[in-house]
């Protein structure tokens, strides 16, 4: 670099000498309002949004700044104030300049008369809305333009909502009188004629149509409802048997207001595979293989068959099952199991069949059972057989937002079971689950969790009563810093033999950080025992979250405040839903 180059870089650096024009900007200054009006008015200035382009200039910067108080009357219009005072000043040149906009909203505008006709064959189905609408723009209030165009929108989705296809306004204005500070609202609406529904065509030809029909709550003659458009998608969708799914009013093809409905379908691959590897704390490493016939006949039979193996658990299943009622879900079935199962003191060897009713009468499913069972368990020192004829029910609901990632919801489960001796049965008892799960937001970015588990067994001669039966705790389900089901009453020789009665509980905060990832901490506590209230083993912990399509895939680091051994613990998992 050549000296007088370099002397006069240096020169320029200890002087502060500008190398590059300075960046221009204006300050901005809002004086008189707050809360939503100056936020509006924040929107809508132009000189702010402005502030700091690139190409301000003297010329660029007083024109928007002369408009200034066109954009500040636009901003306070909308809630309702038309008269009011704005002293603006601009002060400074080319790069900084400050705008200072001092504003007096004046006097708010308030409603004077509200005009609303309601005509058309849908007048009276309708005359509730309209009430509650006028309810909300009463004579004398304040003017919100919000309100106006929330009451327009609210008559005309309820008119489409009955049916009324065709409905309109007349005349819809929102007359301002600016000089006295009062408004008129006008508001005639024409329901038109109502609409029902015509034929119900279903384009489809992997089951018979009786067997998809059935599921369509949508009958010829009945009053056009678009909820049910909406209900016969989610139905279709979920019987499994098509990829996707258009519900098509051909609303140009009604004859005499009867107006015609087409399903469109894609049929799925009729069979499905699956197989599968992987690792969880509870099972340790697992393998999966199934396969799943989704259509086994015209009548949408469904055959299901699965293989698990890992570590602690081997099982082999199978279910035959016949769609039953108007819901998906309803359905008689045929089930089998082989389990082996490693325990904690013990092991649990056992096959059964299972023959169930589903039905769904509201919103809770309800499941009648009769299972059959023959297990061969050892607990401790003590072998048993057992063979059990068990009738039960279960009942189960669940709200939420999110079927797989909830931040709003709740579900209920419980299940009731038990035998008779000498009924198939070499022991009496009566079973008992209870399992509540919920999901509150926290705000934009997490969640709170929470679940409760209570289970009774009420048995003649407890000695009786097989592993499968009994009540354990610890794991990943149940208190994470505890080994799978490592919690319970013990015999003489401190080896876990479970219990006749469960409580447990968790609480949990998820937090995302970024993307997909997050933080959890969480509070964990339960037991088993020979008594309703067990004594409840403690753990904590804190864990890592990451969001995926499948759900959240959780890697947790647990401490157990309660064991006379206490060490971290990793757990690992995927929570869908709740």
């Amino acid at each position: 670099m050549r000296p007088r180059l370099l002397a006069v870089l240096l020169i320029a650096i200890a002087g502060g000498l500008p190398l590059s024009p300075a960046l221009a900007q204006v300050a901005v200054r809002i004086e008189g309002l707050d809360g939503e009006l100056r936020s509006n008015v924040e929107l809508r200035l132009s000189i702010l949004s402005q502030a700091k382009a690139k190409d301000l200039d003297q010329g660029l910067v007083e024109s928007m700044h002369r408009g200034a108080p066109d954009d500040i009357r636009d901003a306070l219009q909308p809630y309702g104030y038309y008269n009011p005072t704005i002293t603006s000043e601009l002060k400074g040149e080319a790069p900084n300049w400050t705008a200072t906009y001092q504003i007096d909203p004046g006097p708010r505008t308030t409603l004077r008369k509200i005009d609303l006709e309601i005509s058309g064959d849908g007048a009276d189905a309708l005359s509730d809305v309209g009430l509650s609408m006028l309810d909300r723009l009463r004579e004398g209030t304040p003017l919100l333009h919000s309100d106006y165009q929330r009451a327009k929108a609210t008559l005309s989705s309820a008119a489409y909502a009955l049916g009324y296809l065709d409905a309109q306004y007349i005349q819809a204005e929102l007359r301002i009188y600016a000089d006295d500070n009062r408004a008129d609202i006008v508001l005639h609406f024409d329901t038109g004629p109502g609409y029902r529904f015509g034929a119900v065509t279903v384009d489809q030809d992997v089951v018979n149509d009786t067997v998809v029909t059935r599921y369509v709550p949508i009958r010829q003659g009945d009053r056009y409802d678009p909820q049910k458009l909406i209900d016969a998608q989610f139905y279709l969708g979920d019987l499994g048997y098509f990829e996707s799914i258009n519900v098509v009013a051909q609303k140009d093809a009604a004859v005499e207001h009867e107006v015609p409905i087409v399903i469109e379908t894609t049929p799925r691959k009729r069979t499905r595979y699956n197989v599968g590897a992987g690792y969880g704390t509870d099972t340790g490493a697992r393998l999966t293989a199934g396969t799943e016939v989704r259509r086994l006949n015209r009548e949408g039979h469904r055959l299901t068959l699965e293989t698990r193996l890992s570590e602690v658990k081997n099982t082999a299943n199978g279910e035959y099952r016949i769609p039953l009622g108007s819901r998906p879900g309803e359905s008689i079935g045929l089930s089998g199991e082989l389990a082996n199962e490693n325990l904690d003191s013990g092991f649990s060897r056992r096959y059964g069949v299972e023959l169930s009713l589903s039905r769904i009468p509201g919103k809770w499913k309800r499941r009648y059972y009769v299972a059959y069972t023959h297990e061969e368990s050892v607990l401790g020192d003590t072998a048993q057989t057992s063979d059990l004829l068990m009738p039960g029910l279960s009942l189960n609901r669940s709200e939420s937002d999110n079927p797989i990632y909830t931040r709003l919801g709740w579900s209920a489960f419980t299940d009731v079971h038990g035998a008779k001796r000498d009924v198939v049965a070499n022991t009496s008892f009566v079973r008992g689950l209870l399992i509540l799960r919920g999901a509150l937001p926290l705000g934009e970015k997490a969640r709170l969790l929470g679940r409760y588990e209570f289970g009774a067994a009420y048995v003649e001669e407890f000695g009786e009563l097989p592993a499968s039966q009994r009540f354990f705790a610890g794991g990943d389900q149940s208190v994470r810093g505890y080994k799978y089901q490592s919690l319970g009453p013990r015999n003489a020789d401190g080896e876990v033999v479970g219990g006749r009665y469960l409580t447990s509980f968790s609480i949990e905060v998820e937090r995302r950080l970024w993307d997909q990832w997050g933080v959890a901490t969480f509070f964990d506590a339960g037991g088993a025992d020979d008594t309703v209230a067990p004594e409840l083993y403690r753990g904590v912990g804190i864990g890592a979250r990451y969001r995926a399509p499948i759900g959240s895939v959780q890697v947790d680091l647990a401490y157990p405040l309660d064991d006379p051994s206490p060490g971290i613990r990793i757990h690992l998992g995927v929570r869908v839903g709740l």
